[in-house]
């Protein structure tokens, strides 16, 4: 039996990886995004354990199913898959509430938040902008 895409069994929360970073300003289209990953890490079949660096968290018992993956923050640029800001800051909104939220445990969440925020702290490192963080780890919003 199909795990309903809103079941979250045990989730799988991605550690911080060694992607490097797009440019501040690189365009975020989630879809192209994903296809351009599957293509990359050589997952157009089948999810792998290379496509699964590409996001947040995803569902482990379902881990054959793409729909199984959520937060995706990376892209393929110049051939090379690339962590992209706005995909961080859009991933840190959704943990923070918007476009709804999320239905990933409150758990896992809290799991996620503490990788967002790292790559948050390599951002304002990186970017030299101290401005840089996390909207749950400052007052004031924003982080972009």
């Amino acid at each position: 039996m199909a795990v309903p895409p809103e079941h979250h069994g045990s989730g799988a929360v991605t550690s911080m990886t060694e992607f490097p970073l797009a440019a501040r300003r690189t365009a975020w289209d989630g879809d192209t995004a994903e296809a351009a990953i599957r293509v990359k890490t050589g997952a157009e079949d089948a999810p792998n354990a290379a496509y699964g660096e590409c996001f947040f968290w995803h569902d482990a018992a379902a881990a054959e199913r793409y729909g199984s993956y959520k937060l995706l923050y990376c892209d393929v640029i110049d051939d090379e898959i690339k962590a992209v800001p706005h995909a961080i800051f859009a991933v840190a909104g959704i943990l923070d509430g918007a476009r709804g939220g999320t239905t990933i445990p409150e758990s896992e969440q809290a799991e996620i938040k503490t990788v967002v925020a790292e790559w948050y702290e390599k951002m304002a490192r990186e970017f030299d902008d101290a401005s840089l963080g996390a909207p749950w780890a400052r007052s004031g919003g924003g982080g972009t």
